[in-house]
């Protein structure tokens, strides 16, 4: 049964650690049952989906980061950004 923690518990049958709300975790029927009926958790439908990364965009090209930056100018006015060669 896959159940959302809608409070803080401990269950030590599902881990060692405290399942805060929110969490998604797996658990048998009858310990389920009785989150649910204490009110401490509800039941989803399975485990929850990760979500996908953004596609990185098509054909972008390349640039040389130093180069599109603005030179950085200290107190005195001199230019600090130098380029290392």
């Amino acid at each position: 049964m896959h159940l959302q923690a809608l409070d803080t518990i401990h269950v030590s049958s599902v881990s060692s650690e405290n399942i805060t709300t929110g969490q998604h975790f797996e658990i048998d029927d009858l310990a389920g049952k009785s989150l649910i009926e204490r009110g401490l958790a509800i039941e989803v439908d399975g485990p929850p989906t990760a979500k996908a990364e953004p596609a990185p965009e098509p054909d972008a090209p390349e640039t040389n980061e130093a180069a599109e930056q603005p030179p950085i100018a200290n107190n005195a006015g001199a230019n600090t950004r130098t380029k290392v060669g």
